[in-house]
């Protein structure tokens, strides 16, 4: 008996609707995102990517193979997150936003450092986030913990770039010493000095910089964290340090606080990005020399440190420098009279915003 034959295979023409349902979802949670960034609301935003992350990290039922977001990336990290109005949800969503901003940070302090506008400050990126050590000789005298106000200024250079990326990001500030015994009525060891010199730190970037206090940690550690290069030196310089970690938003949780931007309305969040924007501008003024002094000082050669001992030595004076005459006025130090550029260079109201 002869074997009935096979019936024709048929090509199946609709396994593209399985891309195409995927092309779909997919589109509709790109608009999603769209919509969302249009927003300055971050407590909404937060919940948005919260959900979508939930529901893309499932299984497809479609093609059974892992969500698009089973890494747990965030949706936002395709964005650059450059806008200064938008940043402060790119802060809390994206992880690019995050390293980007920790590596323009660690350029800015380089670029200070060869310029001679930063010393005694190191930073680097680690595996918690952005590292920046203090030499504790530039913030605070043997046995103290009061900042100077060369340590002032000192902390606002570094606080505003801070400020400038991040307002919703955990800050841990550690103080370090040496081995070297302390004991005096107001520090009985160097844990509370470490401790002290770590709130001391706190008090001033909440108190000038506007920071949410919830952010902050202060901890003191003594002499039990030395540095690497400083192990088996018993009393090396290299111990005495305060650190500021600007820890990434993955290890938020170790703080255990809520953060506090979350709970402010969309109204609150855009008050505060404009004080914030404010802030920022008048802190680089306060510290930054002008372009026209710049210009000045390269075109006449003159040395950046003359131009600030001058500036010091006219405050302590109660004078405010705002033209030639008044610089050449001063004694000691001076400018070179002969200089026929610094009219040029220098408007009449212009002052040197040191």
């Amino acid at each position: 008996m002869a074997r009935k034959p096979k019936p024709q295979e048929h090509e199946n023409l609709e396994r593209w609707l399985v891309s195409y349902a995927d092309f779909i979802t997919l589109l509709f949670a790109t608009f999603v995102v769209l919509y969302a960034l249009s927003q300055t609301d971050v407590a909404e935003l937060s919940k948005i990517d919260q959900s979508l992350q939930k529901a893309f990290s499932k299984v497809s039922i479609l093609q059974g193979n892992d969500g698009v977001l089973d890494s747990g990336q965030s949706i936002l990290d395709s964005s650059a997150g450059n806008s200064f109005i938008q940043e402060l949800m790119a802060e809390y969503i994206s992880s690019k936003y995050e390293s980007q901003s920790y590596e323009q940070i660690e350029k800015s302090i380089r670029e200070l450092q060869k310029e001679g506008e930063l010393e005694g400050v190191d930073a680097q990126i680690t595996d918690q986030g952005l590292l920046i050590s203090f030499d504790e000789k530039y913030l605070f005298t043997s046995g103290s913990a009061e900042l100077s106000p060369s340590a002032k200024k000192l902390i606002d250079k570094i606080g505003v770039l801070i400020y400038e990326k991040f307002v919703m990001h955990c800050i841990r500030v550690e103080g370090h010493t040496d081995s070297v015994p302390i004991a005096s009525s107001k520090y009985p060891s160097n844990w509370e000095l470490s401790s002290a010199r770590a709130c001391t730190i706190v008090r001033y970037m909440i108190s000038r910089f506007k920071f949410k206090p919830e952010l902050f940690t202060a901890v003191g550690y003594a002499d039990t964290r030395p540095v690497d290069n400083a192990k088996n030196v018993r009393n090396s310089a290299l111990n005495r340090r305060v650190e500021i970690l600007v820890l990434k938003n993955k290890y938020n949780s170790l703080e255990k606080i809520k953060n506090p931007v979350l709970g402010l309305s969309k109204e609150q969040q855009v008050e505060m990005q404009s004080k914030r924007k404010e802030l920022v501008s008048q802190i680089k003024a306060e510290h930054n020399i002008s372009p026209a002094a710049r210009a000045l000082m390269k075109s006449s050669k003159i040395d950046k440190k003359k131009v600030i001992d001058m500036r010091n030595y006219a405050e302590s004076q109660g004078i405010n420098i705002e033209n030639k005459d008044l610089y050449n006025s001063i004694e000691p130090p001076k400018f070179d009279k002969t200089k026929t550029t610094l009219d040029e260079q220098l408007p009449k109201n212009e002052d040197f915003e040191l």
